[in-house]
């Protein structure tokens, strides 16, 4: 099996957005991450996150354990604040240009987007590849768990998108051979 994938990791950075709009508890947090980890581990060899607090470093945290890279971005301007963050990355990367640009572009440096929960700039991330697809020529396949995410766009929405929902580690290992297989 082949895992020569990059995905891009986007969620919330304020975490307790999954407690409070989905049905994963505090307790289950973990151990879920944990249980997608494994899986993503399978068919990608990197993620790319943005080194803030919240969903996407948690589950980068665990991806590591499991022998993956972590390739943190950060945008050009001041970002003392993630500094803290660095060293749960393989590598930090600075992005030529502000946040806006960096929302808007990190989906580029990747096969695919995981999606665990929702907020304002994952949906920035997700937005984004309609313009990738249509000017760029590049597909990406945004896997959105259904676990953080307890609802579908618009169709829209999701008619310029790329969108693949997975309810489970079993869905999501589908999604990951399909997009694995055409990749190879």
């Amino acid at each position: 099996m082949s895992n020569k994938l990059v995905s891009l990791i986007a969620g919330p950075t304020d975490k307790t957005k999954i407690f409070r709009f989905t049905n994963i508890s505090r307790e289950n947090y973990n151990t879920h991450l944990e249980e997608l980890a494994d899986s993503l581990s399978n068919y990608v060899h990197m993620v790319n996150i943005i080194p803030d607090q919240g969903v996407p470093l948690d589950f980068a945290k665990k991806f590591r354990e499991r022998g993956g890279k972590v390739i943190g971005y950060v945008p050009q301007i001041d970002c003392e604040s993630l500094r803290k963050n660095f060293s749960y990355c393989d590598e930090i990367t600075v992005f030529n240009g502000g946040w806006s640009a960096l929302n808007t572009c990190l989906s580029l440096k990747g096969d695919l987007i995981t999606v665990i929960g929702m907020s304002p700039g994952t949906m920035v991330e997700i937005s984004y590849t309609k313009y990738h697809k249509k000017y760029l020529g590049k597909k990406i396949p945004i896997l959105i768990d259904t676990m953080t995410v307890p609802w579908t766009f618009p169709e829209s929405i999701s008619e310029e998108l790329d969108l693949r929902y997975f309810n489970g580690i079993n869905q999501f290992e589908i999604l990951l051979k399909q997009i694995s297989g055409a990749n190879e």
